[in-house]
């Protein structure tokens, strides 16, 4: 990058590398976020004893290997000539003074690139059970679950299993069985879903224990209702209060007779209603008088006898002055939005009926957790969620720390985190718990960096507010001073795409912040790409939705890119996978290369089905489905009322012993007798050779006999490739038995979990 580059936020980012201070760094999208996190190891490397004294956190395997092979690059880099770009030589020079720290205490970093702690919360979890495993109770790290829900349902099953048994938690079980309606299915799924998110809950409801609960749920909903009826009572504009309640009045009086409606609330009010939980009400009937049914701010030409302002010349002022009070409101859009979730509020107090439902929660979700934890146990296996509430159990709490705490204390002096807009709950206390010991000026740094405005987690508790919190300056009652810090520049973008999103996303982010919902206000980012000719977005509207005109549209506009510059990496985003199915025919037609993640899955081609289909056919003569399919698949095609006749009457016989009743083919047609004469043979020698030969094989042997690439296109017969190389993964000196190893989108098995298959497949 040209020196002559302005770089705004240039003292922010050389004030991230001090190694002696703690920081927290919004950096949004495109800001160099990366870059600055290595930047900072770097500097840290140059000052430490021990690489370990160093711990760098992410949330995914993919960001720990890209930081620690870029940091390898970097020390690598260092050993040569300085670059001549002004961006990197920054980074070169941090990788000197590590490597001089490397050289002068013998760590040989880039021969033994262990000695680095880069790793995810998940496996940093791992790590700290692993070191105290009584603490687990397991014996040991219990395996990592590939599909807990199975584990949950067992321990769903045996908590149902108390019903009408005099056992504990079976009355509460009755209750909310009636409450469902005698819906079985759904209360056991209900359970299963409590199961997924106990690390949203558990901390909850061990927090009541000992207390009132409905005392102290009651008093969190009343926070909830306060805290937003302040944020509402403070962006209702002042001068609009009076006007708001004469009109609120005169509407309430000429709607004496509409029940229960919350406009009525309003009736002879004439003081403003306060932030507290007794005036909800009150609000509510603001917000009835101002709002429509959808939520939106009446029209002026809307109003009539309906909101309370009859026709006739009676009542014209009144209803001009309602008419100029909601034109005013119109440039007040916050207020409407905070109005509308003030009408959606619930009372802070619970009904009789609905505490009661509550309560038999309260009380049996303990007992849930405690059958899933025997479930873990007897499966040896136990899903993220364990491991990381093990892994806090493990390091006890700042007023009384482990072992474990107190060691990791003495020889970890450096934390960085990345993602940490992404911080759930229990991550975030894992952290406390991991400072909670720090001291100012004792040499140890806490490094946090994100962007709430990529938050993505909420579904996994990822609370946004976390770091809204974290960035005023502390991480919790105890531990290092965290001071803020804000990058502005976008290194990614030119700036005409930069100034469209500043201008586009100020109209859909909040103004203000609220720790509470997670609402995060626009920060604008700074372009340091020059502006570029021509426009920087476009826009081609469709009227309604029309996938195949929506899919040309798109083809196109990649035609006209590719042709002006063939080497340029194209991305299309959509709403949902539904949106593309039209979209990836018409790349495939005009034969345009695409990458999918987790849209085009290989499991899902038909190609693949079939010789899924094959395979288990050929390991299982009883697997009736699997060799109905065979017959069915294109390399045979044989019609389904030949697959009927084939099988009239003979629910216990298996396929290949039909196959050979030559009474029962000659029902068959002339065609399906010809194709069954044809592929029989050939599946008849596939399984005499199982158990002979590998896996692969054996079933692309008899996939080629059958004249399988024949049946399909070039990309098809692409995929059967890729599928024969994971049926050859999934071998070990025999045929993988590993239960539905093949059925669950052919994840690899590992060692353990593969033997030599001497009998049909399970």
């Amino acid at each position: 990058m040209s020196p002559s580059v302005q770089i705004v936020d240039r003292q922010q980012r050389a004030a991230a590398i001090d190694p002696h201070r703690s920081f927290i760094v919004q950096a949004p999208a495109g800001s160099g976020k990366t870059e600055l996190l290595i930047q900072r190891f770097l500097a840290l490397l140059g000052k430490v004893e021990r690489p370990q004294q160093i711990l760098a956190i992410t949330f995914t395997r993919k960001a720990a290997a890209e930081m620690r092979n870029r940091l390898l690059e970097a020390l690598d880099a260092a050993q040569a000539e300085a670059p001549a770009e002004a961006h990197k030589q920054l980074t070169w020079q941090l990788a000197g003074r590590a490597l001089e720290q490397d050289r002068a205490l013998g760590w040989n970093i880039l021969q033994n690139p262990s000695l680095l702690s880069i790793q995810t919360i998940d496996s940093f979890n791992a790590a700290l059970v692993r070191k105290m495993p009584w603490l687990s109770r397991f014996g040991g790290l219990p395996e990592l679950a590939e599909d807990a829900d199975r584990l949950y349902l067992q321990a769903a099953e045996k908590l149902l299993g108390r019903l009408g048994r005099e056992q504990p938690g079976s009355e509460q079980l009755a209750l909310l069985l009636a409450h469902l309606d005698n819906r079985m299915d759904r209360l056991q799924q209900m359970l299963v879903e409590m199961l997924r998110k106990r690390d949203q809950w558990l901390r909850h409801l061990v927090g009541i224990k000992g207390d009132d609960p409905r005392e102290l749920l009651e008093s969190a909903l009343a926070q909830l209702v306060e805290s937003c009826l302040a944020e509402l009572a403070g962006l209702l504009p002042a001068e609009l209060q009076e006007e708001l309640l004469f009109c609120g009045r005169y509407a309430a009086a000429n709607l004496y007779d509409q029940g229960e409606r919350p406009l009525l609330n309003l009736t002879d009010l004439d003081w403003m209603p306060a932030a507290v939980v007794d005036h909800l009400p009150l609000w509510q009937g603001l917000a009835d008088l101002l709002l429509t049914g959808k939520g939106d701010l009446r029209k002026p030409r809307g109003i009539n006898k309906k909101c309370g302002f009859p026709a006739g010349r009676e009542g014209q002022t009144e209803k001009q002055r309602m008419q100029v009070l909601l034109q005013t409101l119109e440039e007040s859009p916050a207020f409407i939005r905070q109005l509308v979730r003030c009408r959606q509020l619930p009372q802070a107090h619970y009904a009789t009926e609905q505490w009661q439902i509550l309560q038999a929660l309260v009380e049996l979700l303990p007992m849930l957790v405690a059958e899933l934890w025997l479930v873990f146990r007897g499966e040896g296996q136990a899903d993220f969620a364990e491991i990381a509430l093990k892994a806090k159990a493990a390091l006890g709490d700042a007023e009384d720390p482990s072992e474990l705490l107190l060691k990791l204390d003495s020889r970890m002096e450096h934390i960085l985190v990345d993602e940490f807009q992404d911080t759930s709950w229990l991550q975030y206390r894992l952290l406390q718990t991991l400072t909670a010991g720090w001291q100012p000026g004792d040499g140890r740094t806490l490094f946090l960096v994100g962007d709430p405005m990529q938050s993505i987690y909420r579904f996994r508790e990822a609370e946004v507010g976390l770091f809204l919190r974290s960035f005023g300056g502390q991480l919790g009652a105890a531990g290092p001073q965290l001071q803020p810090l804000q990058l502005q520049c976008n290194f990614r973008s030119q700036q005409g795409l930069v100034d469209w999103l500043n201008q586009s996303f100020a109209e859909i982010f909040p103004a203000q912040i609220d720790e509470a919902s997670g609402a995060v206000p626009l920060s604008r980012a700074a372009a340091v790409h020059k502006l570029l000719a021509g426009p920087a977005c476009k826009i081609h509207p469709l009227n309604g939705r029309d996938d195949s005109a929506e899919a040309q549209a798109v083809v196109e506009l990649i035609a006209a890119a590719r042709a002006e510059e063939q080497q340029q990496t194209i991305a299309i985003l959509v709403r949902s996978r539904t949106h593309l199915p039209e979209i990836l025919r018409l790349l495939r037609q005009h034969k345009i290369p695409y990458q999918a993640q987790d849209i085009d899955l290989l499991g899902e081609q038909p190609v693949a089905l079939d010789i899924l289909a094959l395979t288990r056919a050929l390991l299982h003569r009883a697997d009736r489905l699997s060799w109905l399919a065979v017959l069915r698949a294109p390399w045979l095609a044989l019609t389904l009322n030949d697959l009927h006749l084939l099988v009239d009457n003979a629910p216990q016989a298996t396929l290949p012993a039909l196959l050979q009743d030559q009474q029962r083919l000659k029902k068959l047609s002339p065609d399906g007798q010809q194709r069954l004469a044809r592929g029989w043979p050939i599946l008849q020698e596939g399984m005499q050779r199982r158990g002979r030969i590998g896996l692969r094989q054996l079933v692309e042997g008899c996939w080629l006999a059958l004249a399988g690439p024949a049946c399909y296109d070039s990309e098809g017969v692409e995929n059967a490739q890729l599928v024969f190389e994971l049926l050859e993964s999934l071998q070990q000196g025999g045929i993988c038995r590993h239960s539905n190893c093949l059925n669950s989108g052919w994840r690899n098995c590992s060692p353990q979990q593969t033997t030599v298959l001497t009998g049909p497949c399970k």
